[in-house]
């Protein structure tokens, strides 16, 4: 049987395909965010997971033929998959998001001044209303300085949206604001709220968190596999060739670094059409800034990517491409889908990270249908993140982190 065969060996119907890989998207988005839901609807999309779950799982059956022990095991494995990936919506503290600390959107105009030379500075061109600049700001008004230090007349809009989001240190505080209002100038202060901190790591326990979700999206995953009458093997899991196979993943996390590189370079272009540059570093920076400051080591972040790591590639790829070639009837089509869903669940890093990843998930996914085996792939995975987090912890260590040029939403 070849590597591909056995893959595929017991694999289910279209239908229960189809909503296998939804049970298993939805358990991998969905439960992370319930923090944000009131209690009702929290338990109402908890219950309707859990029903799902059960009508894909059949315990009943078990129990009708005698098997209750079976059957117990299969509800109580359920039960703890579907806490362990819905606990940090029930349980991980409130999920609140600062909105906007002004609340303006903007634009770079050009003056000129009598007897000088034209220069840069920003224009306001919106004021949300129920936001801290409405009633203070309007329309029109051109901003020259922050807090008396006037603004860069190569980039204004880089260092205005700057200063707003490093005022205060990110809590609570006050900005006056130097503005040009129909030709005359005045002084303008604005109330402002503590600044966002984008991302899944936004406190101090959020890797706990994500692991815990890991593994009971791996549980999720094995059951539904033992109610198929498949096992490891059909997601590219199997001891014969185990020590090659770890060996390969240095060339597969060598091949990881190139595809990141040649995505990059039209992702950049796109990013400088689009004028997206500066909101994407952005998104980066906190991403990484909030990831750093979780206080953990490397040895700790890197053992904690063995399990997330390894989670992502059993569901996106080990679990989700079989059950995609069931449903599109072709291997390339099915990475390709599973790579736009990865790359769609890292958005909190930016709409053109969304590509960059969507990429990598292709090439991972490529690797696996080349030889159908995961733990190369895992562990490459695994070692790319955590060489990522050190550079970050470098980069944060000297300094560096913090002189990135940004673009942050006002």
């Amino acid at each position: 049987m070849s590597n591909a065969d056995q893959l595929l060996e017991n694999a289910p119907s279209r239908p229960r395909a189809l909503a296998e890989a939804a049970l298993v998207l939805v358990t991998v988005f969905i439960p992370g965010n319930l923090a944000v839901l009131g209690m009702v609807p929290r338990l109402v999309v908890t219950l309707l997971l859990a029903a799902w779950g059960l009508l894909l799982l059949r315990p009943w059956t078990d129990w009708r033929s005698g098997q209750r022990l079976r059957a117990v095991g299969c509800v109580l494995l359920f039960g703890l998959a579907l806490g362990a990936s819905s606990a940090v919506g029930w349980f991980g503290g409130d999920a609140f998001v600062p909105p906007p600390r002004l609340g303006v959107r903007h634009t770079s105009v050009s003056v000129e001044g009598e007897g000088q030379a034209a220069r840069k500075v920003v224009e306001l061109n919106h004021v949300a209303p129920g936001l801290p600049a409405d009633g203070r700001l309007e329309v029109g008004d051109r901003i020259l300085a922050v807090d008396g230090k006037p603004l860069s007349s190569s980039d204004p809009e880089v260092e205005f949206q700057e200063r707003i989001r490093e005022a205060g240190g990110g809590a609570s505080t006050e900005l006056r604001f130097t503005v040009e209002r129909k030709g005359e100038t005045r002084e303008v202060t604005v109330a402002v709220g503590p600044a966002r901190n984008a991302g899944p790591f936004n406190k101090s326990d959020s890797m706990l968190w994500l692991c815990l979700r890991a593994i009971g999206v791996c549980i999720l995953v094995g059951l539904l596999l033992w109610r198929d009458g498949q096992g490891p093997a059909q997601l590219g899991l199997v001891r014969a060739g185990l020590g090659r196979e770890l060996l390969i993943a240095f060339p597969v996390l060598l091949g990881a670094y190139a595809a990141n590189i040649v995505a990059s370079i039209p992702i950049a272009v796109i990013g400088k059409l689009l004028n997206l540059t500066g909101k994407e570093l952005l998104a980066r920076k906190e991403m990484a800034t909030g990831l750093v400051e979780l206080g953990l080591s490397v040895p700790v972040f890197a053992a904690a990517m063995v399990l997330v790591a390894s989670f992502e590639e059993l569901t996106f790829r080990g679990f989700l491409i079989p059950r995609m070639k069931v449903l599109l009837g072709n291997w390339s089509a099915a990475v390709l889908l599973s790579a736009a869903i990865f790359g769609v669940g890292h958005v909190y890093e930016g709409s053109l990270a969304v590509v960059q990843i969507s990429v990598l998930g292709a090439y991972f996914g490529f690797v696996f249908i080349r030889r159908f085996r995961l733990p190369s792939v895992m562990l490459a995975h695994a070692a790319l993140n955590t060489i990522s987090f050190t550079l970050m912890l470098w980069l944060q260590r000297s300094g560096w982190l913090e002189k990135l040029p940004t673009q942050p939403p006002p």
